[in-house]
């Protein structure tokens, strides 16, 4: 079935209704809601290529009803708790920014398994985009503060195809298994700190984390690829378009660790100078970059994460 909705109609109730199968659609205009997805094998669309944007403002600093503050993981404009669900041709912003006066504000947050997200803008500064689960020691932190349905900490294969994600610090983070396929990977200023276009938080045992296949990475301010939010993250990025703006190291340990002994980065590019690159980074070679990709495409469409 399929349900076509208009600003104004509200997205969470219209999801309560939803069945396996169904499809909402969005027309154009701007809906001002936090939305939670929890039903599997769904779809979301817009009527018109980004035509439908999904606005919300919630972010770390905010405080809430009970006196704390929202917290990260709070944050989010659009939650994916489902499995088999498929987004496409929608801006989804958080527009709690600058992010040096607003902090994180994650635009969209996806724990479910086999998520595909086809032609979207993904919008905000710091953190924009969390690739579920959280982390282990989180899970267990967390475990008395969030909804028990948000800690299942299920692997994650995740798919972005032709998106563009906007952000500054930290803007694409997590543990999912995740592929960017030809995305627009836009580094936006903060003027009080150095941009990092992701942060991964791999567990030793995952064999795969972040693959950036034929990106085109733009922006003006000074910004690394990737630091490791947990020991083991991994990001490789291939055959990647770059401008300018990467710093030229490429990777940072994140200050205050030895994660450059345990992090697991790999690159290869055809038009970049990568001699300055750090020196705990993989080059891979074509032949080893074809490899990587092969292997990567055959693990997640196999479906297992770990």
């Amino acid at each position: 079935m399929e349900i076509t909705l208009k600003p104004g109609e509200s997205i969470n109730k219209t999801l309560q209704k939803l069945k396996t199968g169904d499809v909402i659609i969005l027309d154009d205009g701007i809906y001002f809601e936090k939305v939670e997805v929890w039903t599997n094998d769904i779809k979301i669309k817009g009527k018109n290529h980004l035509g439908a944007i999904i606005y919300n403002m919630d972010y770390y600093h905010k405080i809430m009803p009970n006196h704390n503050e929202c917290n990260t993981f709070n944050t989010f404009t659009v939650y994916v708790g489902a499995d088999n669900v498929t987004i496409e041709d929608i801006t989804i912003t958080n527009g709690s920014t600058p992010s040096s006066i607003y902090g994180q504000a994650v635009a969209l947050h996806v724990d479910g398994n086999h998520f595909t997200c086809n032609n979207c803008v993904i919008s905000s500064a710091q953190d924009t985009l969390f690739t579920g689960p959280l982390p282990p020691d989180l899970l267990e932190r967390y475990k008395y503060f969030y909804p028990k349905q948000r800690l299942a900490g299920k692997p994650s294969i995740q798919i972005y195809n032709k998106c563009q994600i906007v952000g500054d610090v930290d803007f694409i983070f997590g543990t999912g298994t995740v592929l960017f396929n030809e995305c627009e990977i836009i580094s936006i200023e903060r003027k009080d700190c150095t941009g990092f276009i992701c942060a991964p938080a791999h567990s030793k045992n995952q064999k795969f984390g972040y693959l950036f296949y034929k990106c085109n990475l733009k922006g003006k301010s000074a910004t690394y690829l990737a630091r490791p939010w947990r020991d083991y993250g991994s990001a490789a990025f291939i055959l990647c378009n770059m401008e300018k703006h990467i710093i030229p190291a490429g990777f940072n340990k994140w200050n205050g660790t030895n994660r450059d002994q345990t992090a697991r980065f790999f690159e290869y590019t055809l038009d970049t100078d990568l001699s300055k690159r750090e020196s705990w980074i993989k080059l891979l070679t074509k032949e080893e970059a074809e490899k990587y990709v092969e292997d990567f495409n055959n693990f997640i469409n196999l479906g297992d994460c770990f």
